[in-house]
């Protein structure tokens, strides 16, 4: 592609494209729309196509930037069924107990799979791979990432998670405005003070968003993710967010989640389906992108266990199990949900398929303070919302840093642990908090340690609980990649480092100014190392991260594209409107209305009974 040349997407049917540039951008939408599922893959969302880097791009020096060259890859890209990779001379942490670990051994990689791991290995047909000085281990795994959001990264990073507009949190902002598309009149929900009659995403923009979502926690050793994407307006977003991942080559599971049902609009709108009806919803996505169990992106599904749909005498969970389907559920203080889950028969009594996302407040009755069995204070920390889900073999997301910064209460540490379960950890949203699998490591490491730290001191304890056990380095090592294995239904092809297995795999070079020597090596991935210090990843088998840099791809193209489709939104949102005019809200800039760019998103209305702080340095 020569130098500042715009990328063309393809039209089906007459192979002309549309220049990418603002809102007449990417692609009109009636254009994308009318390839429908079946051109997807090579016509209207080509994106892909574009983004990929050529042997006639390596001079230049902005769209190379973090893209890794041909020359670079030393023949170690191709076909991955193939070809066979040594991995040589590393630590090796491979997280399974009988195997156990190696100060220093080889990973022979013979296509998609796991061949050999022990010191020496011998393979003259191999590609070798140098990875003295590095830590090999197994890529992290999310379990929990609102993926269509990423085109609104940082938009409140000061923000709550409850919130009416004109005060800007999560809700009012990223799932009214920029999701929804509408204001509802705080006095009355029913009516909007602002509604443009639509959705501000087009599927083209869920895709770019979904896609440099993906390729973003590549270069962070993030292997498999979980979208609970919640972005489902019309089947063409749908459609558009699944073939982002795909397109991505990261392993993945799609938890399909409904969007803004405008179908008295005559918006056509498909969530969730229907049991036996493989038409429309989970029943369409499942027969056309998952019909195989053997591919990087799999079926998940977000509807709850209460009734799937109005009328249904099923479930959102027999919906699920019925077209294969992993369950991915948010719960935010709801105890009451996992009870009357319970009490439903339709829901089975083995939920090794479920996953919970929070799980904060389920306590039965208030308390302060907990740590371990049954201690707590000023009562006993009892919950029956556990126990349901130790018994029933539930697995748990916690998204620490979100559920610290945007209140939705105590990240569910101890209870887990207390119950015997290990959870796995997940980023939730860019739009307030950085998908950094070390810093969520560190961040779990350190909350569970200071809260069972702080019960050492009696004016901390007033009611003298005993301190619980502190999670070690490795035990949080476990939470960001066995159990997020576990969650995704995966840990019998991922998780571990294991013959046979699948080779998802990350090389982290620890041989680093600001990490070296390394002395305790889970101690120096959890407190010592950052995203920088990924080095190569390898998924399936397949080179996708070499040297620090993403392999075929124009790292530049992508930020141009994921910039257009913020700007396009963005217009859209300050373009007519079926009903009313944006307010002002209370930080916003407005006429026209943008996220404040240098001043706090979210200060005022966040707490307006408090005093404000008079601070010195």
């Amino acid at each position: 592609m020569p130098e500042n040349h715009s990328c063309l997407y393809p039209l089906a049917g007459d192979g002309e494209g549309t220049r990418a540039s603002s809102e007449n951008g990417v692609i009109r939408r009636r254009d994308f729309i009318r390839t429908g599922a079946s051109g997807l893959a090579g016509a209207a969302l080509a994106a892909a196509g574009c983004n990929r880097i050529s042997e006639n791009q390596n001079a230049r020096p902005l769209g190379n930037l973090r893209s890794a060259t041909p020359a670079e890859l030393q023949g170690l890209v191709g076909d991955g069924r193939r070809r066979r990779i040594l991995l040589r001379g590393g630590v090796v942490l491979t997280l399974d107990a009988r195997l156990g670990d190696f100060e220093k051994a080889d990973i022979l990689i013979d296509g998609k799979t796991i061949a050999e791991i022990a010191p020496n290995i011998s393979a003259s047909d191999a590609e070798i791979v140098d990875c003295s000085g590095t830590i090999v281990m197994p890529g992290f795994v999310t379990t929990h990432h609102h993926m269509y959001e990423t085109l609104q990264r940082s938009m409140i990073p000061d923000g709550l998670l409850q919130g009416a507009w004109p005060q800007e949190s999560y809700n009012s902002v990223v799932q009214n405005i920029w999701t929804a598309g509408r204001i509802a009149d705080p006095q009355n929900p029913s009516s909007f003070v602002w509604d443009l009659g639509r959705s501000p995403y087009d599927p083209e923009d869920c895709y770019i968003s979904e896609l440099v979502a993906c390729l973003s926690e590549i270069s962070e050793g993030i292997t498999t993710g979980v979208d609970t994407s919640q972005s489902s307006h019309t089947p063409e977003h749908t459609d558009a967010m699944i073939k982002g991942l795909m397109d991505s080559g990261r392993r993945m599971v799609y938890a399909y989640t409904g969007g803004i049902d405008r179908s008295a609009q005559g918006i056509p709108y498909e969530f969730p389906g229907a049991m036996n009806d493989t038409s429309k919803g989970i029943g369409r996505i499942a027969k056309m992108y998952f019909s195989s169990k053997d591919q990087l992106v799999t079926l998940g599904f977000g509807g709850g266990p209460g009734v799937a749909a109005p009328g249904s005498d099923y479930t959102g969970w027999q919906l699920a199990r019925a077209f294969g389907g992993s369950l991915h559920n948010h719960n935010v203080g709801g105890a009451a949900v996992v009870i009357n889950a319970a009490a439903d028969p339709r829901n089975g009594s083995d939920w090794s398929d479920v996953t919970f996302i929070h799980c904060t407040r389920w306590q039965d009755q208030p308390i302060a303070q907990i740590s371990y069995g049954s201690h707590g204070y000023p009562k006993e920390n009892r919950s029956k919302a556990w126990e349901i889900w130790r018994d029933r073999g539930a697995h748990v997301s916690i998204a620490n840093l979100i559920e610290m910064q945007m209140r939705h209460g105590m990240p569910p540490f101890q209870e887990a642990l207390d119950h015997g379960i290990l959870p796995s950890l997940s980023p939730d949203v860019d739009t307030n908090m950085t998908t950094d699998p070390f810093s969520l490591m560190r961040g779990a490491f350190c909350l569970q340690r200071a809260l069972a730290n702080d019960l050492a001191f009696p004016e901390s304890n007033p009611g003298g609980l005993p301190v619980p056990q502190l999670l070690t380095s490795r035990q949080v090592i476990e939470m960001a990649t066995i159990a997020g294995a576990a969650s995704t239904r995966l840990l019998d092809k991922i998780g571990t480092l294991v013959p046979g297995k699948e080779a998802d795999i990350i090389v982290l070079d620890a041989r680093s100014i600001n990490s070296w020597p390394i002395n305790n090596v889970p101690g120096t991935i959890v407190t010592m190392l950052n995203p920088r210090h990924v080095r190569d990843v390898l998924i399936a088998g397949k080179v996708v991260f070499w040297k620090g840099k993403l392999v075929g791809w124009n790292v530049d193209a992508l930020l141009g594209q994921i910039e257009q489709a913020r700007d396009r939104v963005l217009a859209r949102i300050n373009g007519p409107a079926k009903a009313g005019s944006l307010p002002a809200g209370n930080n916003s800039m407005t006429n026209p209305y943008r996220a404040n760019f240098l001043g706090s998103c979210c200060e005022k209305g966040q707490n307006t009974s408090a005093p404000a702080y008079v601070l010195r340095p």
